[in-house]
């Protein structure tokens, strides 16, 4: 039977709410895309199977979920390295952040941080009875770190470690790991500072391009700026007519702000928090090992994508979706159904 955790349905819902609207006004105010049928779309891939997935994974014994973890490891990663095949990438895509076959399309990295969490929670009590799984562990994080950061897809790298890390240091002996994971990270951050396109792209921000991603920075924080304290009303936000770049993903607390203003942002931003301080209640109320570190893990990957989506908006752009508000079905079924565990875990 399907137990609901009250205040986790609550602020889900809070969030929804805020979501399907602005996607809802934003589909219908711009020229570029106004059409129902991308707000429907939504409403199908952003709210209705993301829901599905929070359903089917409450309603699964954590032991259940125990022995599909390895699976769900191995289908995620047999996508993330198919994504890497030109056959598999969208038309005129040069990375490898998504796989598409036919009609479908979707990121693996998301689902990739999801299987993750959930393998590693599983492997806390076997590594107190067998050190080699320490090492499979680790092999298994650089191995998924190295194809992330290839794609390349830094941001997503960022938090997913940071959700690992989260995971790690919730349990008694995380200090190796989180050495070892401090390390990758490192030596990540020292190899995308030296890459070529990496530089071009701060130094062309810092110069102000008119093109490309100086151009989505400058219309995302005149945006959030004209918003003031309460910000210009519901419906009325004046950049989603004149046009920021990818409003429905990477621009979307851009337009939030603007209409909401200060206010508006600060409810935001506290239903996500208040989300992610559910979440770490219920962890620490709980003994389980495993369990204590999937909801650290998944409460710091909540976190820290809000925080990487809005810091975006001022500073550097990074295709990160904001969780419950932007359009990235990928992103909103990991994370609902990662919800959906941490839903019944206390009834499992």
């Amino acid at each position: 039977m399907l137990k609901l955790d009250l205040y986790l349905i609550i602020l889900i819902s809070i969030l929804y709410i805020i979501g399907t609207f602005i996607v809802y006004e934003i589909t219908l105010a711009n020229p570029g895309i106004k059409s129902l049928n991308v707000f429907y779309k939504y409403l199908l891939l952003n709210v209705f199977f993301p829901i599905l997935g929070f359903v089917f994974f409450s309603l699964l014994k954590w032991q259940t979920i125990k022995k599909l973890a390895p699976f769900l490891l191995l289908i995620s990663f047999i996508f993330l390295v198919l994504a890497f095949i030109p056959i598999f990438k969208l038309p005129g895509q040069t990375t490898a952040r998504w796989f598409k076959l036919g009609f479908i399309s979707f990121q693996p990295a998301e689902f990739i941080k999801f299987s993750v969490l959930l393998f590693l929670a599983f492997s806390v009590s076997l590594i107190k009875k067998d050190k080699t799984y320490f090492w499979i562990s680790i092999f298994i994080i650089g191995l998924i770190s190295f194809l992330i950061f290839i794609q390349p897809a830094l941001s997503n790298l960022i938090i997913f470690l940071a959700s690992i890390s989260a995971g790690f240091l919730s349990v008694r002996y995380h200090h190796k790991y989180f050495l070892f994971i401090l390390i990758i990270m490192v030596l990540i951050a020292s190899l995308s500072l030296s890459q070529e396109y990496r530089i071009k792209r701060i130094l062309g921000i810092l110069k102000g391009d008119e093109k490309g991603t100086a151009f989505q920075l400058r219309q995302a924080r005149l945006a959030i700026s004209s918003g003031g304290i309460l910000g210009k009303g519901l419906g009325k936000s004046e950049f989603k007519i004149i046009g920021i770049p990818l409003m429905l993903t990477d621009s979307i607390f851009a337009i939030y702000a603007e209409e909401t203003g200060f206010i508006g942002s600060l409810i935001l931003i506290s239903s996500i928090l208040l989300l992610v301080f559910r979440i770490f209640y219920k962890a620490i109320k709980i003994s389980n090992e495993e369990k204590k570190f999937f909801c650290y893990g998944v409460g710091c990957w909540i976190s820290a994508q809000a925080f990487v989506h809005i810091i975006s908006n001022l500073f550097l752009t990074t295709g990160i979706p904001l969780p419950f508000i932007s359009y990235g079905p990928s992103s909103q079924f990991a994370i609902m159904s990662a919800l959906g565990i941490i839903n019944n875990l206390e009834n499992s």
